[in-house]
């Protein structure tokens, strides 16, 4: 453990009045849950809002409500993603297909994803990977001929723009991520906007069967918040980061993760959220312009997908080769600088899916 100025690899702030009010708030009488679920609608323009626990959460939910209505089991996502993406779709009973991705966009490889997609696929999973905005449109284009639902995974791009669509908005059913490193957090939490008629009912039959959340789960995450409030901060982050059982930045498999409604404190937590999401959505923009022009990249540099109004969750970086990112990333360790590589392997890599997904080249 090193005691040295620390970058943290990606953080959200969360105002301290509102984590001091949190736990007053439970007992004020005030439906923090109904006002969310209303401004999210109205920000959004979605058909309906659901308010989950975790972003895996509302993934899972999505996929059961989806399946429930159809015969098809197949779901399509990009062979480089978050762990999370996989671990809900088997924890649904679903069976996992991979399409390549394109290294300079992290979009799909679109002609690899129309020769996938058919009338055995139930839904495309669209994904603004690191806070970069994928082309949804596409996607829906190549999936409207087929009836297939196309889901938009704004996980980690709550806050971002594609021309003048809002990321979670183009798709016919969207989630966001509240986790702590997110572009909002509210410790963990999950959003759902639907904008179909037809899923929106789907997605109510399914929700009436999830259970709030137990009392020490509400209080414990409260507790992590206000942890994460204190050792978030540059002077003090050496400390987290230097304990390896916390796991801090780690993608796992793993589908034994509950599945609970947002609690009313989660949801007090999250007041004044879409200012507060604007201000640090711009306050990330500023920052990877500026490194992208200090690293001699250009603001617009297409390889970046540098789009004025990506939310950039994460700058990524696309290095010549393995040893390059090994060295850059145990040289920030040296120093803080909060450099990451990001998922260690293509999702078919992942050891609990050897018996459970079709092998296939993603050299992408």
């Amino acid at each position: 453990m090193k005691i040295q100025r620390t970058l943290p690899p990606t953080a959200a702030p969360i105002p301290l009045k509102h984590l001091l009010r949190a736990p007053i708030g439970l007992f004020s009488g005030v439906k923090y849950r109904d006002q969310l679920k209303e401004d999210l609608k109205d920000r959004f323009s979605a058909h309906a809002v659901f308010l989950l626990s975790s972003g895996k959460a509302a993934l899972t939910l999505i996929l059961k409500a989806l399946a429930a209505g159809s015969r098809r089991r197949r779901v399509v996502i990009p062979a480089y993603t978050c762990f999370s993406v996989p671990s809900a779709i088997v924890k649904a009973g679903l069976e996992v297909v991979l399409c390549d991705v394109d290294p300079e966009t992290l979009d799909f490889k679109f002609d690899e994803l129309e020769s996938l997609v058919d009338d055995d696929v139930l839904c495309v999973l669209s994904t603004h990977l690191f806070g970069l905005t994928a082309d949804v449109a596409r996607t829906k284009g190549l999936c409207g001929d087929h009836g297939i639902v196309v889901v938009e995974d704004a996980a980690q791009a709550m806050g971002a723009q594609s021309g003048l669509d809002q990321a979670g908005t183009m798709g016919d059913v969207a989630f966001f991520s509240l986790g702590r490193g997110k572009n909002l957090t509210s410790g963990t939490g999950g959003i759902i906007l639907s904008f179909s008629s037809a899923i929106t009912e789907l997605m109510e039959t399914e929700y009436r069967q999830v259970p709030e959340p137990p009392v020490r789960d509400t209080i414990f995450n409260w507790i992590e918040t206000a942890l994460m409030k204190v050792f978030i901060h540059p002077g003090l982050y050496w400390f987290p980061t230097g304990l390896p059982f916390l796991g801090l930045g780690e993608t796992k498999f793993y589908t034994d993760f509950p599945i609970f409604r947002m609690d009313e404190l989660r949801a007090c937590l999250l007041q004044d959220w879409s200012d507060r999401l604007d201000q640090t959505n711009r306050a990330r923009r500023a920052t990877a312009h500026r490194l992208m022009e200090d690293l001699g990249l250009g603001r617009w540099d297409v390889r970046t997908s540098a789009i004025s109004e990506s939310a950039y969750l994460r700058l990524p970086l696309l290095m010549r080769d393995r040893s390059a990112k090994e060295s850059a990333c145990k040289r920030s360790r040296e120093v803080g600088a909060g450099i990451s590589p990001n998922y260690p392997t293509t999702v078919q890599n992942i050891p609990q899916l050897a018996d459970r997904i079709a092998v296939r080249p993603v050299p992408g």
